[in-house]
């Protein structure tokens, strides 16, 4: 990666920093049941995740049943909120990663789509040491990533420009958010989506393991 190193690293959570898929997909199957739809298999959802719950339940739904759309978030949020870590665990290398970086002095935030709350407790099981300045989930629709603006607010708080600051996320959406707000958008392959398609949304660069971020 033939580029200055950032004065801040922004990261996606779900499929960067954590593997939750199959937490994920559980939690929606059992809604899914309970609703008389049809279920999915795990791997299914690492084309359905990353843009939140209520983007989450549009796919699940799918046109056939849109009335059904917001009682499957519903219930969803509710299913998922008492089972997030069953399975879900840092990526290989993840934790080491964020441990160098920070002994760089690079600051360091999460910014997700998952509900703001969870997305809170979820990095302080793994993170119990204070290694992240700020953690932003979803708080309110109009905000949530692609939108730049709890990317712009982060910069903001810790007063560094999003031209030094890196937005590190395996979908689309984090490449978009990146660059909506005037970050480089660092895609990472081991995460839901694939490099092909982080390519085609035009990441700045792509990466096969944490050891190549720091």
């Amino acid at each position: 990666m033939n580029r200055l190193p950032p004065r801040a690293c922004v990261f996606d959570l779900d499929g960067t920093l954590v593997d939750s898929l199959r937490d994920i997909a559980e939690a929606l199957n059992e809604c899914l049941t309970l609703l008389g739809l049809p279920s999915y298999p795990v791997e299914r959802y690492r084309y359905m995740v990353g843009e939140g719950i209520p983007k989450l339940a549009q796919r699940a739904v799918g046109a056939t049943h849109p009335h059904l759309v917001a009682r499957l978030a519903e219930l969803a949020r509710a299913r998922y909120r008492v089972r997030p870590l069953r399975h879900t665990r840092p990526y290989p290398g993840v934790q080491e990663l964020i441990g160098r970086l920070r002994a760089a002095g690079i600051r360091l935030a999460v910014l997700s789509n998952k509900p703001h709350d969870m997305t809170r407790r979820m990095v302080a099981t793994f993170w119990q040491d204070g290694e992240f300045d700020q953690v932003l989930g979803y708080i309110d629709e109009e905000h949530r990533k692609p939108s730049p603006h709890y990317l712009r607010r982060i910069c903001e708080d810790l007063d560094i420009a999003p031209t030094e600051t890196w937005m590190v996320g395996d979908t689309p959406t984090d490449v978009e958010t990146a660059h909506r707000a005037g970050a480089l958008a660092v895609g990472v392959t081991w995460g839901f989506r694939t490099r092909a398609e982080l390519a085609g949304a035009g990441a700045d660069f792509i990466v096969d393991s944490p050891d190549e971020l720091g």
